[in-house]
């Protein structure tokens, strides 16, 4: 397993793919920032209008998202402010890409082959590329707050922090982080599936942005057909990455835990049983 493991953070270093994930998730940080300053000057003062009505009549349609937690006004923007922001899933997209990149070129290249044939169990062989794949989708996680925070704090400065800020901060994180390993473990069993590097990708990116709208739009065909309201999309990833945004309470906390290790644990073992039964080619 640690022969594995070496083996496999040394393909991700060598790799081009790598560097330019990296280099884009570091100009995206910086850029999403810039983009937050833009938006607020220019449109500051009608903000907060604006995201009432939003949330108004995305109630009324029974979708269920929350925008507590966003700064309604450009005095309001600070780096402390907007910290947590910076982990709720801003890297998914580059992550999904790279990791589609780094299982199925394995399988594009007969290199999967060659190490199922030497003496590693399909376990430790699935098991080597996901560990591989949450570090590496944490250190970007981590490179991106980083940078949007120092990024931030250079434009509106850090602002004053509560006595208690630190502890909620790092709980907020270590659960956002939870949360990004299922993502991580998803998008490993969807490149265990197809095994190639585009339909990989093209399963990946499909996920990241059809899973919810199919989950909205089965919320509001509820609210219409049967006139209740139920709430699917507080089980999703990406919900619960916002929510953990607003602040956390019991709820959140408990929820979120369970959606991130449900889906991390069905992922995982949903792609090593199918990478276990399935003849490599």
């Amino acid at each position: 397993m640690k022969h594995l493991l070496k083996s496999d953070f040394y393909k991700l270093r060598k790799a081009r793919y790598f560097w330019v994930c990296l280099v884009l998730n570091l100009v995206l940080a910086a850029g999403t920032v810039f983009l937050l300053d833009f938006t607020y000057k220019m449109n500051g003062d009608t903000l907060a209008a604006q995201m009432e009505e939003q949330q108004h009549n995305m109630e009324e349609t029974g979708v269920n998202i929350s925008m507590d937690g966003i700064p309604a006004s450009y005095e309001e923007l600070s780096a402390s402010n907007q910290l947590i922001s910076f982990f709720t899933g801003n890297t998914t997209l580059i992550i999904a890409v790279l990791i589609s990149l780094f299982v199925g070129s394995e399988f594009n290249y007969g290199t999967m082959k060659n190490i199922a044939s030497k003496n590693y169990s399909r376990n430790k062989i699935y098991l080597s590329k996901l560990i591989a794949g949450v570090v590496t989708a944490i250190c970007f996680t981590l490179l991106f707050a980083l940078t949007a925070t120092l990024t931030a704090a250079a434009l509106w400065g850090f602002g004053d922090v509560s006595s208690g800020f630190w502890g909620e901060a790092f709980a907020s994180i270590g659960l956002e982080l939870l949360l990004c390993s299922a993502y991580v473990s998803v998008f490993v069993m969807f490149s265990m599936l197809v095994r190639q590097n585009g339909g990989s990708l093209a399963a990946n990116i499909c996920f990241l942005e059809f899973i919810s709208l199919a989950v909205m739009l089965g919320e509001v065909i509820i609210k219409k057909v049967l006139d209740k309201t139920v709430t699917l999309s507080n089980y999703l990833i990406d919900t619960n990455m916002n929510a953990i945004m607003s602040g956390l309470d019991k709820t959140i906390v408990i929820r979120s835990l369970c959606v991130g290790i449900v889906f991390f644990a069905a992922a995982t073992l949903i792609g090593m049983h199918d990478f276990c039964r399935r003849d490599i080619r």
